[in-house]
């Protein structure tokens, strides 16, 4: 790719450095704006209809936002996901056992090869029935990949043991660990790749990026949770 993605969107970036750029935009506008085959992997958590707030308090103000389209599973990016990851190229996507089979049938039609479940052992409990269902310790994501996919840096394993962010340290709802979207990236992409997540949320996949060589391009509806990402990337000064 001669041009950088946020040289050929349309759209003007939210924050942008040397190494990762946020837009504040549908993720099917700024795929629509990509050229094909234009990001080395895709790394993201999509909504997939729990309708969550995490970190609930007692005081409504302090409660985190709700995840914008989390009311079914959004399945509509995977085409366009296809379409701009390169051949040979891979993506992780977290998502929830009881929607399994919908993203499944996505990934399948939208032309990629699922490959394998990867188990996230968090620690911890969870939400859930708390009397009649076993507390979870682990969330899931899907590995699926476009043509011809082989790991550069050894097999990795199917369980990932990181810590989960505790409650009183989450800016995001759904956020993922940098350190666990950073061990993602280093088996799926290649030290200079661009990474893709139309779903930026905090910024994890952002910060994980630039920390492991990489390039990243996020976007988010929420202009909230873009602030927040790009707080995060300049080391704390939010936009």
């Amino acid at each position: 790719m001669t041009q950088t993605i946020k040289e050929v969107l349309p759209i003007d970036a939210y924050y942008s450095d040397e190494q990762v750029t946020i837009y504040h935009a549908d993720c099917l506008d700024v795929m629509r704006g990509m050229e094909d085959g234009s990001v080395d992997a895709i790394v993201t958590d999509p909504p997939y209809g729990i309708g969550f707030v995490s970190a609930w308090r007692t005081r409504k103000e302090d409660r985190h936002k709700a995840v914008i389209n989390d009311e079914a599973p959004y399945v509509e990016w995977i085409p366009d996901a296809f379409r701009v990851l390169k051949d040979g190229g891979a993506l992780a996507c977290f998502y929830r056992w009881d929607v399994q089979d919908q993203f499944v049938a996505a990934f399948k039609s939208a032309g990629f090869t699922v490959k394998s479940q990867v188990v996230w052992h968090k620690g911890g409990g969870g939400i859930g029935d708390l009397n009649a269902a076993f507390a979870p310790e682990h969330e899931l994501l899907l590995f699926v990949v476009k043509g011809q996919f082989s790991f550069a840096h050894g097999r990795p394993m199917s369980v990932v043991k990181v810590p989960r962010v505790r409650p009183e340290n989450l800016t995001h709802p759904c956020e993922k660990p940098t350190d666990l979207i950073g061990h993602l990236i280093r088996h799926i992409s290649n030290v200079g790749s661009i990474v893709f997540d139309p779903f930026g949320g905090s910024g994890a996949t952002g910060k994980a990026a630039k920390d492991n060589g990489r390039r990243a391009v996020l976007c988010d509806l929420d202009a909230d949770y873009c602030a927040i990402a790009a707080g995060r990337l300049s080391q704390g000064v939010l936009m």
